[in-house]
């Protein structure tokens, strides 16, 4: 364009040598890209290979293998879910059983420790002050259960039968009752600005009664 704008007609034959020159440009530019596409194909396949193959003594991987290792840890997963369920589970304390023996040796060796003062002191002191009890404050001793014969003895006669016919069973209230009741036993309230709102409620009044006074006047009038 630059030449057909500067004005200066260009003969066939260098018309003809300007477009050969172009045509082997583009030619050159064309198969550097080729190369550049061919060496990055192969650049990109080796890297493949390689991290297919692995290291020495890493097993090889296949294009799919991150499907089938996430399918092999689902099925793995799957199996210890369903060997737990499986698995008897043990009743009661988890712990294994203590023999006679053993618990001759923890009664005898807690006896002998509780035996010290200086341990039994410590141990009150620290059970006072979790339950938030003063230290020189007495805590009081338990009273025993009372027996079955106390509580015989303390309930309350029975009634004869024919007591409890001559009894008159109180009528239940109706609903209106009850809510009479409730009103009645409410508190009244009583508003200190009651005066107050009064005189205001009686001055409104009079200026409607006024105004209303003045209407009838002003028809009057007009009649």
């Amino acid at each position: 364009m630059k030449l057909v704008n500067l004005g200066h007609a260009q003969s066939e034959e260098t018309r003809l040598k300007i477009g050969v020159a172009v045509r082997m440009g583009w030619e050159r530019r064309r198969g550097m890209l080729r190369l550049q596409e061919t060496c990055h194909y192969e650049w990109q396949n080796l890297i493949a290979e390689a991290s297919r193959r692995g290291l020495l003594g890493e097993e090889e991987l296949q294009w799919d293998s991150y499907e089938i290792l996430s399918k092999q840890l689902e099925q793995e997963w799957i199996q210890s879910v369903q060997e737990r369920k499986n698995k008897p589970r043990l009743k009661g304390n988890k712990r294994a059983p203590k023999s006679a023996e053993q618990r001759r040796k923890i009664s005898e060796a807690i006896a002998a420790k509780w035996a010290d003062p200086d341990y039994r002191s410590r141990v009150q002191s620290a059970l006072s002050k979790y339950h938030g009890i003063p230290d020189g404050v007495e805590r009081r001793p338990r009273r025993k259960p009372a027996s079955d014969e106390q509580t015989r003895k303390r309930s309350p006669p029975k009634k004869k039968a024919n007591e409890l016919d001559n009894l008159v069973m109180p009528e239940p209230k109706s609903q209106v009752q009850r809510v009479r009741l409730r009103r009645k036993n409410t508190p009244m309230y009583k508003d200190p600005l009651a005066s107050s709102k009064l005189e205001m409620l009686k001055n409104i009044r009079a200026q409607r009664a006024g105004i209303d006074q003045k209407k009838i006047e002003a028809v009057m009038r007009a009649k």
